[in-house]
């Protein structure tokens, strides 16, 4: 795998000690905001599906309904 991974960086047109992309490790603001990005809307996302899915169900469970009380008259 470390074979792999230096042909890689050898085939990189771009070294990586340059440029702002260098590697090095994150401070802390960039490691709060990617953090932020991993973490910080997956509760909010759920909270989006759950309300969709809710709105799905209570639409299908409408449907349903409609389609059995208007095959009764």
């Amino acid at each position: 795998m470390h074979d792999e991974l230096e042909l890689l960086r050898a085939a990189d047109p771009v070294p990586s000690g340059d440029g702002p992309w260098r590697d090095r490790p994150l401070d802390a603001g960039a490691e709060r905001a990617l953090n932020r990005l991993l973490y910080g809307d997956r509760v909010r996302r759920t909270g989006v599906l759950l309300v969709v899915r809710a709105e799905a169900t209570v639409l299908a469970l409408v449907g349903v309904l409609a389609l059995s009380l208007s095959a009764c008259r």
